[in-house]
């Protein structure tokens, strides 16, 4: 796993290496700015033009630092520079002093006043641009002329970097109104939370890490409570056979899903549990929609329930299944099972009755939960599978508070209610009730499409039916359903898949990281 940091952690390391170890802090920026400028270069080959806009803190700092670098390599470069030098911090004024004054002999640098957002314009002609107006300390929403000036600077076409983060981001809580869309953040001292998730990783681009010159003791003597999941950490956790298993033994998925209306849903979520693993996945649908399912879910045991007339999960479904739900590892609930009355009272009854071993509740089976019913219960040894929209209806709170501190409210429900909660999304998070916040690394836009949130239900229960673990069959279910969706770009446009070519691929992922791996 890779920790990932509040700001205040992070800005205590300026701290700690100014007080304990003595370094200047003039020369903590200008470690910073070699690592900026050599990460640059790795990326974009001979700019031709290259645009700065520093405003008038360490950020802003950092920025006429990292211009300097350029200048001295003899790329031509155009300054827009922010407020006056009383304005500036101290290590920022230093630092414009020297660009300045090289100015003023040189013909590849040039140094202009931002004061209007027109004067924008002059970095037009740019093919790389560089921002550094606010760093990791800003908070709220970007204002005016601020807003303006990164507004007109995510029209032009150059590649663009932010210095640590970008403009109008808040790093701890991965959003903001108004924000800097860059193709590289390279971001300082360590990784903050908000660049991977919410409006952060959709505007962050490539992040890369640059240390700035003391090495890691500061982040040694720290408990972070947010990773970021790597290859190995799944690798490791893959359920593995012993020489005697047997189907039964290699993991039970019962799965009560589909209706009348919805058969599709089941289908996929069944037949991804077998695909991913699970020895035995028994589907439990109406006898109504039976006929309906699809011929090749030819390996899945279908055990129906009601008669011809029943369309919809039910507390008598629900009796009758009652051997079943004890004879499963785990339960998955959810996918295409409708919202009607009838269902929603069994789903609570099922919750409330606690049968079941381990329980995945996905789609349709959230819609029963909101946190009147959750006093009255509680969700230990329970999955939940939520995208934005089904966790604000389970909460009663608004998706765009929400996605205001996604992972304080992701954290505070699992910690809450006892549960891991795997909150689906770009990227995908999973929560534990230790309070700590997993950030998945694979997925790509093409899984935003019909299927993809039942597959990876079916996914999960097939991990938790082998290995046990409720939280690692969530981090190990996330990565590789969506690491399949990633290798699948090999083969098909982003937009072109379907879910079910996630399972029919899920085992090449499986092989290409055991493969990466060893």
């Amino acid at each position: 796993m890779i920790p990932i940091y509040n700001t205040s952690q992070i800005r205590n390391l300026d701290s700690f290496a100014i007080k304990r170890l003595q370094v200047p802090p003039i020369v903590l920026m200008e470690n910073a700015a070699i690592g900026i400028y050599q990460s640059i270069l790795e990326r974009v080959e001979n700019p031709k033009s290259i645009g700065f806009v520093c405003g008038k803190g360490n950020n802003g700092g950092d920025g006429y630092t990292v211009a300097r670098h350029f200048s001295n390599a003899g790329y031509d470069v155009k300054v827009l520079s922010i407020g006056s030098n009383d304005e500036r911090s101290d290590n920022c004024k230093t630092n414009f002093t020297i660009l300045k004054e090289l100015s003023s002999h040189r013909k590849n640098l040039q140094i202009k006043p931002l004061n209007n957002v027109k004067n924008i314009s002059w970095l037009k002609d740019c093919d790389l641009i560089v921002d550094a107006i606010f760093g990791s300390g800003f908070t709220g929403e970007l204002k005016e002329p601020y807003s303006a000036y990164v507004k007109a600077l995510n029209k032009f076409k150059a590649f663009k970097c932010a210095v640590d983060v970008p403009t109008g981001l808040d790093a701890d809580k991965g959003y903001g109104n108004v924000i800097f869309k860059a193709d590289l953040t390279v971001t300082l001292g360590e990784f903050k939370k908000g660049l991977f998730i919410g409006k952060g990783y959709e505007y962050c681009g490539e992040v890369e890490l640059k240390e700035i010159g003391i090495g890691r003791d500061y982040f040694d003597s720290i408990t972070a409570d947010t990773y970021l999941i790597e290859p190995e950490d799944v690798y490791f956790d893959i359920p593995q056979r012993g020489k005697s298993v047997h189907k039964y033994s290699a993991g039970k998925v019962l799965t009560i899903a589909g209706s009348y209306k919805y058969p599709g849903a089941a289908a996929l979520t069944s037949k991804s549990a077998l695909v991913s693993g699970a020895g035995a996945s028994l589907l439990a649908i109406p006898e109504s929609s039976k006929k309906l399912l699809n011929k090749e879910l030819l390996e899945v045991v279908v055990e129906s329930y009601g008669d011809v007339s029943t369309k919809y999960f039910n507390e008598s479904a629900l009796e009758a299944l009652k051997k079943k739900i004890n004879w499963a590892d785990v339960v998955a609930i959810g996918p295409g099972l409708g919202r009607e009355e009838e269902t929603v009272k069994a789903v609570k009854e099922f919750l409330l009755q606690k049968k079941f071993k381990f329980a995945i509740i996905d789609a349709d089976a959230l819609f029963a939960i909101d946190t009147n019913f959750l006093e009255k219960t509680n969700l230990k040894n329970c999955i939940l599978t939520p995208h934005l929209g089904e966790f604000s209806s389970i909460l009663g709170i608004k998706s765009e508070e929400i996605e205001k501190d996604l992972i304080s409210y992701g954290r505070n429900f699992a910690i809450k209610y006892g549960c891991i909660l795997v909150l689906k999304g770009a990227p995908t998070i999973i929560f534990n009730p230790d309070g700590e916040a997993f950030i998945n690394t694979t997925g790509n836009s093409g899984m935003a499409k019909f299927g993809t949130g039942d597959v990876l239900t079916g996914v999960i229960a097939a991990m938790l039916s082998q290995n046990k673990n409720i939280e690692t069959a969530a981090i190990v279910g996330v990565y590789l359903h969506s690491l399949s969706a990633d290798l699948l770009l090999n083969e098909k446009p982003i937009s072109n898949y379907l879910a079910s070519d996630i399972i029919k691929n899920f085992p090449n992922a499986v092989k290409f990281l055991e493969e990466s791996i060893v």
